[in-house]
């Protein structure tokens, strides 16, 4: 469970998954929760480089927490995960969708 700074490409396999801010989604039958969406904020790219945009905070299990939105990807107990869409509007819960990637 961590960000990648460098690691080969991966494919999205069509699978995915739209958690609900401050819910628990299922990524691969493991827990996620979400919460602390920033209408903007600063998060990281798979490239390593950190760009600024609508983002929200997963707290990974067992223990660790990862800044994800739009082109991240996280690694989830050895499944990794690309966000493909996020939004948040003032008022509203917001959301993350991620998909699968192999």
């Amino acid at each position: 469970m961590s960000q990648s700074a460098s690691r080969p490409a991966r494919q999205p396999t069509g699978i995915t998954e739209t958690i609900q801010e401050t819910t628990v989604g299922d990524l691969d039958g493991v827990r996620v929760p979400m919460g602390n969406m920033l209408p903007v904020g600063t998060y990281p790219l798979p490239d390593g480089t950190e760009t600024r945009g609508t983002c929200c905070t997963l707290a990974l299990p067992p223990s660790g927490r990862a800044r994800v939105g739009l082109g991240s990807e996280v690694e989830v107990e050895g499944t990794w995960w690309r966000v493909v869409d996020i939004e948040r509007k003032p008022g509203q819960l917001g959301w993350v969708k991620l998909e699968m990637l192999r």
